[in-house]
């Protein structure tokens, strides 16, 4: 067989040059919900069967998923000091010191999550194993959009502070998702204003009036060093669970697997692959865009509030890194330059190239739509909706393709969030 030379796009710097405020309680979505469920598989003869699916599946794992797990773990424990070093001299800060050095320490604390989140969300769209058992838990621990709470971020801060809840000592790995988390970290980091988001009556939060802005700024930053610390453990834990479940992907086939056939385990890896359709093009893009049903009215309303990561207004690389992590599994382009099967090779095999090249050209496309955007998307959205409608095309025609032909050329089963679903 003849194989194309690959390449990945390099990512572009997306500036952003808006902020949007929102600072509601919680946002939700019904996308993503069930996202990462996976519907029974059974052995399935593919068209093709002299095709290495083994090579595939092993190539997947060691060269693009495993490091990319890594590298999370590397970063959260990194934004974890940084946060730790920020907070240590917030604590230290009294009436008339300079505060170039705070302010310093804080911005390198932005930094250093927004390349922990970078790194997540190549590996949010590898939703696989761990990251989808017990309805996501995992996963929500480390990053629960597009269910968020800030009024309960705002809370957590104090039970935090006060070292229990109702009598029992607090314990972060006990709360909820939408409590902790990379979301939790953006809202602690970079939330401007002092004052706390919920629009009702809390009682652990009467005492908040009362504390001066630097006590609240104290408050906020020991929370956070707990919650990038929560953030820290879930990526070990993460890999942890990976190194186990990594073995039995690539052993997919063999006797006492939990995949009886190789083609499952194909088909669970393919599973993945559709977060670009109920997350990316339903949640990140259709849903702020009015096509489903939002937090500024419904169908039809342009709603910058369910906007991803609005505080950082990160949200267009966000969508660039998803694509990115999608280019990579379907080429099987990562670490090692040398081996990169994939995807596409499976289609050129059974001989459907046509459907091969044509993936790989519209994500190219959406990437470069993306990349070309120099504002945040809540801009975009309020300045030029009809772009944004043209980028949310471009993940479309990706994948309706997804649906359809790779489904069929490669005898693979669609999974739950996407049967049925004929947008």
């Amino acid at each position: 067989m003849i194989r194309r030379t690959k390449r990945l796009p390099h990512l572009l710097t997306v500036a952003v040059i808006s902020s949007l405020v929102a600072c509601s309680e919680s946002t939700s979505s019904d996308a993503g919900s069930d996202y990462g469920v996976q519907t029974p598989t059974t052995p399935v003869t593919p068209v093709d069967t002299t095709f290495n699916q083994q090579a595939l599946l092993t190539n997947i794992v060691d060269n693009i998923i495993t490091p990319t797990y890594q590298a999370f773990a590397t970063q959260a424990t990194a934004q974890h000091q940084s946060v730790s070093d920020y907070c240590a001299l917030e604590t230290a800060f009294e009436t008339g010191d300079d505060r170039q050095a705070l302010d310093d320490a804080l911005s390198a604390s932005q930094s250093q999550w927004l390349a922990t989140i970078n790194q997540w969300q190549l590996a949010e769209v590898m939703q696989i194993g761990p990251l989808t058992v017990n309805s996501s838990t995992l996963r929500n621990n480390i990053y629960s959009w597009p269910v968020v709470s800030s009024c309960g971020v705002d809370q957590d801060v104090m039970f935090f502070s006060n070292g229990d809840i109702n009598g029992t000592a607090y314990d972060i790995t006990q709360r909820t998702a939408t409590r902790r988390g990379l979301d939790a970290a953006e809202y602690l980091l970079y939330s401007t204003s002092v004052e706390h988001s919920c629009t009702s009556e809390k009682p652990v939060l009467a005492t908040w009036p009362d504390m001066t802005e630097q006590a609240r700024k104290v408050a906020r930053c020991q929370f956070a060093v707990e919650v990038t610390s929560d953030v820290a453990s879930s990526a070990q834990t993460l890999n942890s669970q990976w190194a186990t479940y990594a073995t039995t992907l690539k052993n997919a086939g063999q006797v006492d697997n939990e995949f009886a056939d190789v083609h499952d385990g194909v088909n669970a890896v393919s599973d993945a692959l559709f977060y670009l359709d109920k997350m990316v093009k339903d949640s990140k893009i259709g849903t702020p865009l009015g096509l489903f049903t939002n937090d500024c009215g419904g169908v039809g309303s342009v709603c910058v509030e369910n906007v991803e990561s609005p505080l950082s207004q990160t949200s267009v690389s966000h969508l660039i890194n998803n694509l990115t992590a999608f280019q990579q599994l379907f080429t099987g382009q990562g670490s090692d330059n040398e081996n990169t099967i994939g995807f596409d090779d499976y289609l050129i095999d059974v001989d459907d190239q046509a459907t091969s090249d044509s993936i790989i050209a519209n994500t190219q496309q959406a990437i470069d739509d993306l990349s070309a955007y120099q504002v945040s998307l809540a801009t975009r959205l309020t300045q030029e909706p009809a772009a944004v409608e043209t980028t949310h095309a471009n993940v479309k025609a990706v994948t309706d393709q997804l649906k359809v032909d790779f489904i069929n050329s490669l005898a693979l089963k669609l999974p739950v969030t996407a049967a049925g679903d004929n947008d």
